[in-house]
């Protein structure tokens, strides 16, 4: 069985229509976070992520600039 049958979320075509459905006007949270000058979750997604490739030795670096920008920006605050 392929696994597009298994869950609608591993399905393309699903994430294809929920796209289609967004509003041009939405933005996300973290965005949201930033306009609004709140600290966002990104100690708990993108340093979560950061902590576990240091556990792991593995290498995280797209993940480390998105981190260190977002950081940079709520300095700001």
């Amino acid at each position: 069985m392929s696994p597009c049958y298994l869950s609608p979320y591993l399905d393309l075509s699903y994430w294809l229509n929920v796209l289609d459905h967004l509003s041009p006007e939405g933005k996300p949270s973290m965005r949201q976070d930033i306009e609004a000058k709140r600290f966002s979750e990104v100690d708990l997604f993108s340093g979560t992520i950061l902590e576990l490739g240091k556990k792991y030795s593995l290498s995280t670096p797209v993940n480390e600039e998105l981190y260190r920008r977002i950081k940079k920006i709520e300095l700001r605050y």
